[in-house]
């Protein structure tokens, strides 16, 4: 028998496959992207690096259906999507972190022709590589991140050094 997952706990493999079925190009970001490169640790949300291309806004759109997304109670509409670079959404597996692609070394091309891939529970997906990873952590600077850096740098030695993108 399973153990029951925590009632707040992200359900990676069901976003995972969620987004497959919608035919969403995404990258795993963020704790599970940390947790991939082999530093444990709790999560509260899953992190996904999406095109910035809004063709694709329809792919998007119907992960969010598919995923019951809603942000302040209502489901995402075409024009939230429309106009933001990131979307919080509260989804039935959990919260989900949408992130539109940055500029070089951040875009998504760059992020996923970099990225591992892996199977995970039977659904092909994409993390980030540590290069990338170590970026996407020294540009937010956030508490956490430093943290996440520290434990990546204790286990595997001197992290890569690229050059953050410029911010405006």
């Amino acid at each position: 028998m399973p153990l029951p997952r925590p009632p707040d706990a992200p359900d990676l493999a069901a976003i995972v496959a969620a987004a497959n079925e919608a035919g969403l190009p995404h990258v795993i970001i963020g704790g599970f992207a940390v947790i991939a490169h082999q530093y444990v640790r709790a999560t509260e949300d899953v992190d996904l690096l999406v095109s910035g291309d809004r063709a694709l806004d329809g792919a998007l759109l119907r992960f969010l259906a598919a995923i019951d997304a809603e942000r302040q109670g209502a489901p995402v509409t075409e024009l939230a999507v429309r106009n933001a670079d990131t979307l919080r959404v509260h989804s039935r597996f959990g919260l989900v972190d949408l992130l539109r692609e940055g500029v070089a070394p951040l875009d998504f091309q760059t992020v996923s022709d970099g990225a591992l891939e892996v199977v995970f529970h039977g659904q092909a997906t994409r993390v980030a590589s540590l290069k990338s990873l170590v970026t996407f952590k020294r540009l937010a600077d956030r508490p956490r991140d430093r943290l996440d850096l520290l434990e990546l740098e204790r286990i595997h030695g001197a992290l890569p050094d690229t050059p953050l993108p410029a911010t405006e």
